[in-house]
């Protein structure tokens, strides 16, 4: 199957195109990035010639031009493509400014997604099996404590007000695409509180990496291992079917909190 991946050279990107390299359910990666991802990182312990076999990667200056009319290259390059994990964004405090906060956050997210649903209008589902006769999954990496009304800090809990803001008005957005893909294109929200490599909690050695280690087990919804982030968009972007709350009689979910994700993560053994 074939994944595209943007924000890889970022946090939670790097970790994801990690993951997506040795899960051998993803056959072609491309990358869509304004400069490329870093391949000798310690993370990327993969054989080369396996990252060349698998992966493309798409230089682009302006991550805010997807233009599905006049750019027939990236057509054709993602044609094919099943599912998009998106790790581009951040707080509003990593931005010079407001502008420059809602063209990266929200223009950049929503200008993918309006190109991807005209992407997924145009593969045939009939004829296939498995995930490739299921809809394109928009799968994007949302925050902790999103708020789609826009009404973050109007009450006792302040903390981060425009970045919760600005995440549930792309949640919203995305979501209304998805609703209007004529159930070729599904939008997975997912919402990670503050993460942390795990890595970097071992590295800290002996009882303080034990106290950490605790720490992050007692606080699902609070913090989570970004190898845990990663493991599920991918698992997410993949899998035949959603497997953390999707069983059979179950209502349609679109969201999952980090606890969920915490739960999601564990079942597969990460």
């Amino acid at each position: 199957m074939h994944v595209l991946i943007t924000g890889a050279t970022g946090f939670v990107g790097k970790h994801v195109l990690h993951d997506a390299l040795i899960d051998t359910r993803i056959s072609k990666i491309t990358v869509v990035a304004r400069r490329p991802p870093s391949l000798d990182s310690k993370e990327m312990t993969h054989d080369k010639s396996v990252i060349i076999k698998k992966m493309n990667i798409i230089i682009r200056d302006d991550m805010e031009n997807w233009d599905y009319d006049n750019d027939p290259e990236l057509v054709a390059a993602l044609l094919d493509c099943k599912a998009c994990i998106w790790c581009i964004g951040g707080k509003a405090d990593d931005f010079a400014t407001p502008q420059e906060f809602e063209r990266i956050s929200y223009t950049f997210t929503v200008n993918a997604a309006n190109f991807l649903s005209r992407i997924a209008q145009q593969q045939p589902l009939e004829g296939k099996s498995g995930r490739a006769a299921q809809p394109f999954r928009f799968c994007y990496c949302s925050a902790k404590w999103a708020d789609r009304n826009g009404k973050a800090g109007d009450g006792w809990f302040s903390w981060e007000t425009q970045s919760r803001n600005m995440k549930g008005r792309v949640e919203d957005s995305l979501l209304s695409i998805g609703s209007k893909s004529e159930g070729r294109m599904s939008v997975f929200i997912f919402r990670p509180g503050g993460m942390v490599a795990g890595a970097t909690v071992r590295s800290l050695g002996g009882f303080a990496a034990k106290m950490a280690t605790t720490g992050i087990r007692m606080m699902p919804s609070v913090i989570i291992h970004v190898e845990r982030v990663a493991r599920v968009l991918v698992d997410a972007s993949v899998g035949i079917r959603v497997e953390w709350g999707q069983g059979e009689g179950e209502e349609k979910k679109d969201t999952w909190e980090s606890e969920e994700m915490v739960s999601w993560s564990v079942g597969l053994g990460v």
